[in-house]
């Protein structure tokens, strides 16, 4: 059980890094797969590529950081993360078309969560 909960980690780890990638340098490719925003409304946005990306990449790095905590500390703080990454990948697949966001984002934290939660 515990290797399936790091391998959900390093999913969830692994997927924050390869958005923030995307984000900050594809934002158009990721925005025609994710939106219905004009080319024009894509160009308008591309701040929010950098801020998404910053954000994903900070929630990685976090997530990679916690590992050097105490035992209790790190399972709540991975614990809590995860169940806000799932929280948001709901809110954030509900405007966003296709089911891109649910498959990378939602499965491998709500995975890692609920391991996290019965270990």
């Amino acid at each position: 059980m515990t290797y399936f909960y790091w391998m959900a980690v390093a999913a969830v780890i692994g997927g924050h890094f390869f958005f923030a990638y995307l984000q900050w340098f594809r934002w158009s490719y990721i925005c025609k797969k994710l939106t219905n925003f004009s080319e024009e409304e894509i160009k308008d946005t591309a701040f929010l590529g950098r801020s998404f990306s910053s954000y994903n990449a900070s929630i990685a790095v976090g997530l990679c950081l916690s590992f050097w905590l105490p035992a209790p500390y790190q399972a709540f703080t991975q614990s809590v993360v995860l169940l806000l990454i799932s929280i948001t990948a709901i809110v954030g697949a509900l405007g966003t078309r296709g089911n891109t966001i649910l498959i990378m984002r939602l499965i491998p934290a709500s995975v890692a969560f609920v391991i996290s939660v019965l270990v």
